[in-house]
């Protein structure tokens, strides 16, 4: 069984790559604040549908990383080319989907999410560009997903490396030479991620799918592990586009100092994140090997290492706040409203790592259905219903939505350990 320091030194390149990935979106908001607050509400706008898209290929490149260690811990070569051309395969699919309907969708769907003016215009110029090609985002993140389970985190980090300055540069170069502004952005990130995938192809060797993988019949394994697990990121993401539109009735500075304060704090998920990514991987290896007491470690260390970390994260930006808010705006009330999220989220810590850690578990041992029937209770019977009640009627403002937000994480922590632990007990 992997010690503490074995466990960190697999995970740690994971939880960088999730912090670079992160400056993505960040590094956007940050150039775009310096032309407006309507382009940071608007790029901050698109890129909470870019997330719903993410997080589908986040739980596709979750289930492709527990079933081909599963697969790599028991030798099977067959199964992992068969996997590896299913996964790509399906990545292919759905990227078609989700690009074609973007174009189509993107002006209804902006005005349904609250969307006005300037707002409206620069939102739909960015998520046409990023949405309409976003099959790049999701080869990268199946690429990253089958190299982790093959034991090597380090490429998928240097990926993401390499993308975020090409995307830093372009963007830069777009905005502040050319003058093309949102539209600017959003071409330096699509041509970031296209050399990410070219790059990730390169370092697969091996593990790349064939040529003819179009022919190959996706197996049904994946399909019916993806789908629940699919629909876990879908109901998280879909809530939090829907908690968009509460937050943005509360006012477009409000809203703006909302977008900030999650780029800022997007630091503390970071370890949660890329704890989660190493869980999946060593809870599947370690059923594979029939070592029910080793899972049981394994979900143990990786909360508490992922708590610490996350936890230290976020005191620094809380005690950090206030320099971190004016790298966006010098706005008050935007800087107010950016104080909320950081305060709630750092108060939040222990319940999302454990939220994050024993929703892995539960798919590194092939059951992603628990996990999307926490996430859809939660998700709708209490961030959503009780952060309206509190934000709009009761007139507690952002307060309200954030107090409904950690309410549902520590609701969710509570019944999947509890169900995890009566799971290992019959194990």
């Amino acid at each position: 069984m992997k010690s503490n320091k074995a466990i960190l030194k697999f995970a740690f390149p994971a939880i960088i790559e999730n912090f670079l990935q992160m400056l993505v979106g960040i590094s956007d908001t940050m150039i775009v604040a310096h032309l407006s607050l309507s382009a940071v509400a608007a790029v901050s706008l698109a890129n909470n549908v870019i997330t719903v898209y993410q997080a589908i290929f986040i739980a596709l490149g979750t289930i492709v990383s527990s079933l081909f260690a599963k697969a790599m811990a028991d030798k099977a070569v067959v199964e992992q080319q068969q996997l590896i051309n299913g996964a790509v395969k399906l990545t292919v699919l759905i990227s078609l989907g989700l690009g074609v309907s973007t174009l189509i969708l993107v002006a209804p769907v902006l005005t349904l999410l609250g969307a006005r003016g300037e707002v409206h215009v620069l939102g739909q110029l960015y998520l046409s560009l990023v949405g309409g090609l976003i099959g790049l985002l999701g080869l990268m993140t199946t690429f990253g997903a089958l190299l982790r389970a093959s034991g090597n985190t380090k490429t998928p980090m240097w990926a993401s490396l390499f993308a975020n300055v090409l995307n830093l540069i372009f963007s830069i170069f777009f905005i502040f030479v050319l003058h093309w502004g949102v539209w600017g952005t959003a071409l330096g990130a699509v041509l970031a991620r296209g050399f990410g995938v070219l790059y990730l192809y390169q370092k697969l060797h091996t593990h790349r799918p064939n040529r003819g993988f179009y022919k190959v019949k996706i197996e049904k394994a994946l399909i019916r592990l993806t789908l629940p697990a699919t629909g876990e990121r879908l109901a998280m993401r879909l809530g939090d586009l829907l908690i968009m539109m509460i937050i943005i009735h509360l006012g477009e500075r409000v809203f703006a100092g909302n977008a900030i304060g999650e780029s800022i704090t997007q630091f503390n998920y970071m370890p949660a994140f890329g704890m989660a990514t190493v869980t999946v991987i060593l809870v599947a290896q370690a059923l594979a090997d029939e070592k029910p007491q080793e899972i049981k470690a394994y979900v143990r260390k990786t909360y508490w290492l992922s708590t610490l970390m996350m936890g230290i994260i976020g005191l620094f930006i809380v005690l950090l706040r206030q320099p971190l808010n004016l790298l966006f705006t010098k706005d008050l009330l935007a800087i107010r409203a950016s104080n909320i999220v950081i305060l709630f989220s750092f108060l939040a810590t222990f319940f999302v790592t454990g939220t994050t850690t024993y929703t892995a578990a539960f798919q590194g041992l092939g059951n992603a259905k628990l996990p999307f029937y926490a996430t859809t209770a939660g998700m709708f019977g209490i961030r959503l219903f009780l952060g309206f009640v509190l934000a709009l009627p009761l007139k507690m403002g952002l307060e309200g939505v954030w107090l409904a937000v950690l309410l549902d994480n520590l609701f969710r922590f509570l019944f999947l350990k509890f169900k995890f632990d009566k799971k290992l007990k019959m194990m």
